[in-house]
């Protein structure tokens, strides 16, 4: 009697430990449960994915062309922002289809997990994830400028500099991730699945955390810093000159101004924190973990692109005014060649 009330105790903790590192046995429990939940976890993981595409495809494409079309938005940090929304544009075709490659059905698995693809996919997924970054460390820069030195501003800040800057963050993302990860080949290793984890160890992991993480949140971190200190000692000046009304509308804007900050800094590691740790566990454990951690890891990455370009626009209120005419102006088309082809 007492051994079975031990092993009822001890069943639920043997279950535990079997879910967060699973042995052998487990990892075959684990195939027959994808095998068993196949459709629900396909429907969560390429539905969301499904749906982040939508919205990084709508939302960067709309971006673009607001920019593009309109010349008084063709200012110095937009052309980063214009370049950022390219960059997770192109994310929102390219890393679909890289998971794409992990759907177990031989017709799409087999000719999308071959070796040559593959390193194609992985290296331009990891390109654009670390361009998008630096375009983000870059506006970061800008905004640190005008603010710390807004007198010598338009010495350091021209549009033939800003365009230099987007040339060498696409050409050294795309050089630096060549050389890191194509001169790697699996030879004997690679079985066909294409994913990250299970072809690059520790040593390709951490070089991708310190320069794709580590790096990057640093350095907006410093500037930020200083940015906020002397952003708010300058509204308390002006507010002590101007009316109770200005200084209303100046502690909103310090206010907003602040949040987008915080939510940049927060999305950026909310989105990436996870996938840095699960390429190490992941490695750690020989890829025995539960296939809806990897889906969920992969989903928030993908959100990354779908996100940025919003953090930022919804910064610049004369952006979203112009966007909204425009809406108004492709709704009311919308409408009129519906009426035209109901009469």
């Amino acid at each position: 009697m007492k051994m079975t009330t031990l092993s009822n105790w001890t069943q639920p903790l043997s279950t535990m430990v079997s879910l967060l590192a699973p042995n052998e046995t487990s990892g075959e429990n684990e195939e027959s449960d994808l095998q068993n939940e196949s459709w629900e976890f396909y429907i969560y993981y390429y539905g969301m994915f499904c749906l982040v595409a939508v919205v990084n495809l709508t939302g960067n494409s709309l971006v673009i062309s607001t920019i593009i079309r309109h010349r008084q938005l063709q200012y110095c940090c937009n052309w980063f922002l214009l370049s950022l929304g390219f960059s997770d544009l192109l994310q929102g075709f390219v890393y679909p289809i890289y998971n794409l490659s992990h759907i177990e059905i031989s017709a799409i698995s087999e000719p999308l997990g071959a070796w040559s693809l593959c390193q194609f996919l992985l290296t331009e997924v990891l390109a654009l994830d670390l361009g998008s970054s630096y375009h983000l460390v870059c506006i970061t820069v800008i905004r640190y400028i005008a603010v710390v030195h807004p007198l010598k501003y338009h010495n350091y800040v021209n549009e033939k500099r800003i365009l230099v800057c987007i040339v060498f963050i696409w050409l050294s993302t795309q050089t630096t991730i060549i050389l890191l990860y194509t001169i790697h080949i699996p030879e004997g290793e690679y079985v066909g699945a294409c994913r990250y984890e299970n072809i690059f160890r520790f040593a390709h992991t951490n070089i991708l955390f310190i320069i794709q993480l580590f790096l990057p949140v640093t350095i907006m971190t410093c500037l930020y810093i200083p940015l906020i200190r002397i952003a708010r000692k300058q509204a308390k000046v002006i507010a002590i000159q101007e009316c109770s009304v200005t200084r209303s509308a100046i502690t909103s804007q310090e206010r907003k101004s602040t949040y987008m900050v915080t939510s940049l800094l927060g999305c950026f590691a909310i989105f990436w924190t996870p996938t840095v740790i699960y390429f190490y566990a992941s490695i750690a454990l020989k890829g025995n973990i539960n296939h809806y951690i990897r889906a969920t890891v992969r989903i928030l990455l993908f959100m990354n692109s779908a996100i940025n370009v919003f953090v930022y626009a919804g910064r610049d209120g004369e952006f979203r005014n112009i966007l909204k005419k425009d809406l108004k102006k492709l709704s009311s088309f919308c409408k009129c060649c519906h009426k035209s082809d109901f009469h």
